[in-house]
């Protein structure tokens, strides 16, 4: 089935408020200026997911171990590849690295990254201090016992992908288990057992591994 197209990507200029995602701005109620429309915002954030996480070598495209690829490099590729989006700035970069909602990427120092859910092998510089006391994952019943006892390693992705709260985990799971059972990291314990945590987006933290001694299975968790 295909995703409906999102809402628009437009810049409230009149009381320098930036940029924002919808129809108004959700602090002055102005309409604003148009930056992507719905489809040009659906396209790009799916294209540039793409890149930056698993393919950067189709946009030919050097992207360095920690993930970061060349902003103007990036832009030029697109341009070069996708002839509607002759438009392409950097303005329209920082407007949607500022306004994903969930914090998936960077623009930093002339330099572009995913921060999260790559299949790349990289060597990622993200934070690690300031942790929660928790953090959870979502598996199926069958994955679980799994877990408990060997505990949590990456799959498809290079690294294992842990959820600010059980809500987001469950959010995370259902897409792909449909009834997940969420398992609670004791992110303490984790740490101080050589199991090094960082956080990579706005509800989203990363680990190469954690050991089953410090998963516990929730209750109702379905």
């Amino acid at each position: 089935m295909r995703r409906k197209p999102t809402v628009p990507l437009k810049e409230e200029v009149k009381h320098g408020h930036g940029f924002f995602r919808g129809e108004k701005c959700p602090l002055s109620g102005e309409e604003g200026v148009l930056v992507l429309s719905p489809r040009h915002l659906d396209q790009f954030g799916r294209m540039m997911a793409g890149v930056l996480r698993h393919f950067p070598d189709r946009f030919d495209l050097e992207m360095d171990k920690q993930g970061w690829v060349e902003a103007s490099e990036f832009i030029e590729a697109v341009k070069s590849q996708r002839r509607h989006f002759h438009y392409l700035e950097t303005r329209h970069l920082q407007a949607v690295v500022e306004t994903d909602p969930k914090g998936r990427y960077q623009l930093k120092n002339g330099r572009l990254r995913a921060t999260y859910a790559h299949t790349l092998d990289l060597e990622l510089d993200l934070p690690t201090d300031n942790n929660p006391e928790h953090l959870y994952f979502a598996c199926s019943k069958e994955d679980a016992e799994e877990y408990l006892e060997h505990g949590l390693y990456p799959g498809d992705r290079n690294m294992v992908h842990l959820s600010s709260t059980r809500l987001n985990a469950l959010e995370a799971g259902r897409h792909i288990i449909g009834k997940p059972i969420v398992l609670l990291v004791d992110v303490k314990s984790a740490e101080t057992g050589g199991n090094e945590i960082m956080k990579a987006g706005t509800t989203v933290y990363l680990s190469k591994e954690v050991s089953g001694s410090h998963l516990k299975q929730l209750p109702d968790s379905t």
